[in-house]
C-alpha cells in the first residue's frame, strides 16, 4: 500500500515538474517578447492567455485601426481590448478588460446579442445592437468569429454607428420635410391653377362679346390689339392647363397595375386621331410588354411625347414614329432611380423630326425650358417635365438622344417588376 502510494507522490511530483517548467519557459518567453500575454482574473483565479508574436504587426493594426476590437471568452470575459473600444466607451483598458462583454450591452440588446455569440462559436455572426456604458447608448455593428483553435476565444469587431444614426436622423428629417413642402407645392399649384381660370375665362368671354358686337366700331388698331389679346389669353390657359396636369402628376393615382402597354398605345393614337390624320403620322410599334404603370399617366406621358414629335417635324416630310421594346439590366441605365431593379423595360420613341443639340438632352426635361422661341414654335414648355414626373413615380428613368436634323429618340426605362414606393 505504502509502496502504491509513495508511487503516486512521484508521478505527482514529476507532473507539477513538468508543468513548472512549462510555466518557467512560457515566463521567460514573455519576458524576452516572444510571446505576449493577457492576464486577468477569474471568479478569485489568475488566468493567462498568450498571442504568438509572429503576429505582432497584425496586433499593432488592430490596435491601432478606427473600429473597436475585442476578444471574449465563451462565458463572455473581455480578454483583450483595443485602444478604439474602451475609448469609444469612455472607459481605461484595465476598466474593460478582465470584465465581462455583457456588462456593457443594453439590456435590450441582450437577447440579439446572445444569438450572435451563441452562432459565433461555430463560425461567424454580425448584427447591430446597444451599447451601454453608464447612461451612455451607444448604437454599433459588430461582427463576431471564432478564433478557435488557435485561440479559445472569439474575436469581436466593433463599428461605431453613432455617427451614421444621427446622419439618419436628419436625413429622415429632411425627407420629411421636402414631402411636405411637395404637398404643399402640388396644392398650391392646383390651386392657383383653378382660381386664375376664372378671371380668365371672363376676360376670353368679354373680349368674344366686344368683337362680336363692336368689332365693326374698331379701328384696324383696335382689332390688332384685341387679336393679341386672345392669343395672349390662349397661351394662358395653356400653360394653366399644363401646371393642372403637372400637379396632378404629383397627387394623382398611385397604384402600379400590370396593363398592356399596346392597349394603351392605341387609345393614344384614338385620342389624337385629328391630328396624326392633319399631319399624316405614321406610327410602327413593335409588340410591347404588359408592365405595371399608372395608366393615366402613362397615356398622358405616351400622348406629350407624340404631340411633341408632331410639333417638331420636318416640313415637307413625313413625320414616321418608331416604337420598340426590350429588356435590359440596370447597367444600362446611365442614372439610377431612387430605388433600383436588376431588370429594365426599355421602351424607345424614335422620329424623323428636326431634332436639336445634344448637349439639351437634360435641359429638355426641365419646367419651363424651351428650345426654340415662341414665335418658332408653340408650347409652354411644361410637356417633358410632366414626363420625366411620371417616370419618377413609376421608380423609372428617362433619357433623349438628338442630333440637328435626325431626329429626336426617348427612351422609357421601367423596372421590370412593380417596386413599392
Amino acid at each position: 500500500m505504502e509502496t502504491r502510494q509513495k508511487a503516486n507522490y512521484l508521478e505527482e511530483i514529476a507532473e507539477l515538474k513538468n508543468r513548472l517548467e512549462e510555466a518557467e519557459q512560457l515566463i521567460e518567453a514573455i519576458k524576452a517578447g516572444e510571446v505576449d500575454a493577457f492576464a486577468v482574473r477569474n471568479d478569485g483565479e489568475s488566468e493567462i492567455f498568450t498571442l504568438q508574436s509572429g503576429d505582432y504587426a497584425y496586433r499593432i493594426l488592430v490596435e491601432n485601426f478606427s473600429e473597436g476590437a475585442i476578444n471574449i471568452t465563451e462565458s463572455g470575459l473581455i480578454v483583450y481590448t483595443n485602444k478604439y473600444f474602451h475609448e469609444m466607451l469612455g472607459l481605461s483598458y484595465e476598466s474593460v478588460v478582465g470584465e465581462t462583454i455583457f456588462h456593457f450591452i443594453h439590456p435590450e440588446s441582450r437577447k440579439a446579442f446572445d444569438s450572435l455569440l451563441a452562432s459565433a462559436v461555430d463560425g461567424q455572426s454580425k448584427g447591430e445592437i446597444n451599447l451601454l456604458a453608464g447612461k451612455k447608448i451607444i448604437p454599433v455593428y459588430v461582427s463576431l468569429a471564432s478564433l478557435y483553435p488557435k485561440l479559445p476565444t472569439i474575436g469581436i469587431i466593433v463599428t461605431d454607428l453613432t455617427e451614421k444614426k444621427a446622419n439618419e436622423k436628419v436625413l429622415e428629417e429632411k425627407n420629411r420635410e421636402l414631402e411636405r413642402s411637395n404637398i404643399e407645392l402640388a396644392s398650391f399649384s392646383y390651386a392657383a391653377s383653378h382660381d386664375l381660370q376664372e378671371p380668365l375665362r371672363k376676360i376670353q368671354t368679354f373680349i368674344s362679346r366686344i368683337l362680336l358686337e363692336d368689332e365693326k366700331n374698331l379701328s384696324a388698331k383696335g382689332k390688332d390689339y384685341f387679336s393679341r389679346i386672345t392669343k395672349a389669353a390662349v397661351r394662358m390657359q395653356q400653360l394653366i392647363e399644363s401646371l393642372l396636369n403637372y400637379s396632378r402628376a404629383n397627387t394623382g393615382e398611385t397604384a402600379l397595375i400590370p396593363t398592356d402597354l399596346n392597349e394603351i398605345l392605341q387609345e393614344t393614337k384614338e385620342n389624337l386621331g385629328e391630328l396624326i390624320e392633319e399631319y399624316k403620322v405614321v406610327i410602327i410599334a413593335t409588340s410591347l410588354p404588359t408592365v405595371n404603370i399608372m395608366k393615366q399617366q402613362f397615356q398622358q406621358l405616351l400622348t406629350n411625347i407624340i404631340s411633341n414629335a408632331i410639333k417638331y417635324k420636318k416640313d415637307n416630310v413625313d413625320l414616321v414614329i418608331n416604337i420598340t421594346a426590350e429588356k435590359v439590366s440596370a447597367s444600362e441605365l446611365k442614372s439610377r432611380p431612387a430605388i433600383p431593379a436588376d431588370q429594365y423595360w426599355k421602351i424607345s420613341i424614335a422620329d424623323n423630326g428636326i431634332g436639336f443639340e445634344p448637349q439639351y438632352s437634360s435641359k429638355i426635361f426641365e419646367l419651363f425650358q424651351r428650345l426654340h422661341g415662341r414665335s418658332e414654335y408653340d408650347g409652354t414648355g411644361i410637356g417633358l417635365a410632366i414626363c420625366k414626373k411620371i417616370i419618377q413615380n413609376h421608380n423609372g428613368v428617362i433619357t433623349a438622344e438628338s442630333e440637328p436634323g435626325k431626329g429626336a429618340t426617348f427612351n422609357i426605362y421601367l423596372p421590370e417588376e412593380s417596386v413599392s414606393k
